[in-house]
């Protein structure tokens, strides 16, 4: 490629100021003529709304710094407003709230003005003193009212959100990082700030644990009385008949655990419903079915992961202790020899089991076979074992378990292992693994993982 003269890149340069500066003025002149439409109140001139959600922004992200300098970037607002920054801070400009503003890549620095920071407050006193009070267009946020303990669905909700195209200007939700309350706010007078300045959309993420929790049922409150709209999402296990206070059962709700395909359909209408409400861009079919697909899987996921983690936690602790080995099974008797020794060669193993928790067990099996109807906390089980091949199968069937060889493998004339088979208090089918331990010579049973249902 030919090296472009001195000229050449002169007059190049020349027509990209001129170009520059033309836009320059377009934007001026466009921004020129919303402002000559706006409304007053007496003398006060009131923003379009486009124009008051910017600076709002910029107010919240001022943190009162001595330059009054703030960079607003096209991902702290919607999509709509984000490919526009340049003309939002011209109109801001002309309307008196900057000083002077900078664009740079996709994001813009202003330099606020007294009048901008005192803006909203003045509009207030404008509509109190003036001769009418104007409909107040209120930016639209979206605030999740949930439990601590139901934090993972939450997180889940908000990631649906984002794939919807809200951002963490639209939503607030406090347990996911860039979406909770501001550093070194009071949460109650943010809060309450919000259900006042803006049209507030809250969506109840209901369960047991959420009607416990005395910030949900205020967040609740201040939603009735406020009188916002909302959206219910019936969490797993959380059944319609459960709906109390302020929220009307009689509302279409979203429950997570319904019919797949009711399910689908709620989830298009909750994203339909955002979509107009936060004047977004409609994300296509193909990407919207991935990222539903996905948010129910996640779903699933957490109550299949809670299911197992409620079951495990109802389960009886067992100890199983080696009481005897080779020794005279209880309840016999043995012909003795003329020398006073044992008539019979003995080979069994004698155990006890016993639950150290506070969990019971009922119908509870071992070595395929059931031992006792119900084994309570605290209580101790005493049985014997023996291999096919021990006198004491033979001759004592009714006192000693027999075991075969094919069944469990032995060390020594101890099985290696066996299960406990037994049903917790929930009525689950459940089994528990031991396994046979050794330490310093002495042989032992120990529990092997976690219980598991059958």
């Amino acid at each position: 490629m030919p090296t472009k003269s001195p000229e050449v890149k002169a007059i190049e340069k020349k027509i990209k100021e001129e170009q520059k500066l033309a836009r320059e003025a377009a934007r001026r002149e466009r921004a020129a003529q919303v402002i000559s439409g706006a409304t007053f109140i007496g003398d006060f001139r009131v923003m379009d709304p486009d124009s008051e959600y910017i600076l709002q922004i910029a107010l919240e992200n001022n943190n009162n710094n001595e330059a009054n300098r703030v960079t607003v970037a096209d991902s702290m607002v919607p999509s709509h407003l984000g490919d526009s920054l340049a003309f939002q801070a011209e109109k801001l400009q002309q309307y008196g709230m900057l000083v002077n503003y900078m664009t740079y890549g996709r994001s813009v620095m202003v330099t606020l003005s007294t009048a901008g920071k005192s803006y909203f407050e003045d509009k207030e006193k404008a509509n109190c003193k003036g001769d009418r009070v104007l409909p107040e267009t209120k930016k639209p946020m979206i605030l999740i009212s949930h439990a601590t303990a139901d934090k993972k669905y939450a997180e889940h909700i908000v990631t649906l959100f984002e794939n919807i195209g809200l951002n963490q200007t639209q939503v607030v939700c406090s347990s996911v990082p860039g979406y909770g309350i501001p550093l070194g706010k009071d949460v109650y007078e943010w809060l309450a700030s919000r259900f006042i300045a803006l049209d507030l959309h809250v969506v109840f993420i209901l369960s047991d644990r959420y009607y416990s929790s005395a910030p949900c049922l205020n967040e609740m409150g201040a939603a009735w009385v406020t009188k916002k709209d909302y959206t219910s999402i019936l969490l797993p296990g959380f059944e319609f008949s459960k709906i109390r206070g302020a929220i009307n059962p009689n509302k279409i709700a979203i429950k997570l655990d319904s019919d797949e395909e009711e399910l689908k359909q709620r989830l298009n209408e909750l994203k339909d419903s955002l979509t107009e409400k936060f004047g977004i861009n409609k994300v296509t079919d193909i990407r919207w079915e991935r990222f539903r697909a996905s948010f129910i899987d996640a779903i699933r996921g957490i109550k299949a992961e809670q299911e197992e983690k409620r079951v495990r936690t109802n389960q009886p602790s067992f100890v199983v202790k080696i009481i005897a080995v080779d020794n005279q099974l209880p309840g016999t008797a043995e012909v003795l020899n003329p020398d006073l020794s044992g008539g019979t060669k003995r080979k069994n193993i004698q155990i006890s089991l016993e639950i150290i928790n506070d969990k019971p067990a009922r119908n509870l099996i071992v070595f395929d076979k059931l031992i006792t109807p119900a084994l309570k906390p605290g209580e101790t089980y005493n049985m014997a074992v023996a291999y096919e091949d021990s006198e004491d199968v033979h001759k004592w069937p009714s006192r000693v378990t027999k075991i075969l060889h094919s069944d469990y493998d032995d060390t020594e004339g101890f099985p290696n292992w066996f299960n406990i088979c037994y049903q917790d208090e929930e009525g689950h089918n459940m089994i528990q693994s031991v396994k046979l331990q050794s330490y310093d010579g002495e042989k032992y049973y120990d529990l092997d993982g976690y219980p598991w249902e059958a």
